[in-house]
């Protein structure tokens, strides 16, 4: 699609907060037209870019502020009685921001280590569970197999509770200092 420039123009209207009818009247065209054309070349825009594309545009910016403060700050700031030092924090705010430099990397890796190992616990265990069941079933004569098996399949998943129930009081801490996991056994010795 080619360029349509006019259409940047009426963008550029609109930005310096001219209404769709103000428009309109500047341009000579019908708020439909107007609207269409502005709609048409700010969904190309948009879709020009990446998401990352607009983000480290967006940084460039930012950082293009932050060299025009910079002097200024450093100076002293006098001429505008201190005012370039909360425009330079808020945007270094922006930066993180933008950046999502708040969020704590290492816990939400963490979270999602947690979440994988407790998928591999459970697929080790309903494998186990069906692997037992299989070798069980074929030691047993015919006629007795399909009851084993159901008292297999309803009585696994309550010793699994009772398992997990037994082990809720465990904590696990995380972070320095957090010394080795300790679990009560599943299982009760026996004398």
């Amino acid at each position: 699609m080619a360029h349509d420039s006019l259409a940047q123009v009426m963008v550029d209207y609109a930005a310096q907060g001219m209404t769709l009818a103000q428009i309109s009247a500047r341009v000579g065209m019908d708020v439909e037209v107007v609207h269409e054309r502005m709609t048409s070349y700010l969904e190309n825009q948009a879709t020009s870019m990446s998401v990352v594309q607009m983000r480290m545009l967006q940084l460039n910016r930012l950082e293009r502020v932050i060299g025009a403060l910079w002097q200024q700050v450093m100076d002293g700031d006098l001429l505008t009685q201190g005012r370039n030092v909360k425009n330079m924090i808020d945007t270094i705010r922006e930066i993180t921001e933008l950046m999502d430099l708040k969020k704590d990397r290492l816990r939400d890796e963490q979270v999602r280590l947690t979440q994988a190992q407790t998928q591999l616990v459970t697929a080790s265990i309903e494998a186990l569970r069906v692997g037992m069941l299989e070798r069980l079933v074929e030691v047993l004569p015919e006629e007795s197999r399909d009851a084993v098996e159901m008292m297999w399949n309803s009585s696994f998943p309550a010793m699994a509770a009772d398992a997990i129930a037994r082990n809720a009081a465990a904590t696990v801490k995380m972070g320095a200092g957090a010394g080795p996991v300790e679990l009560e056994p599943l299982m009760e010795e026996t004398d």
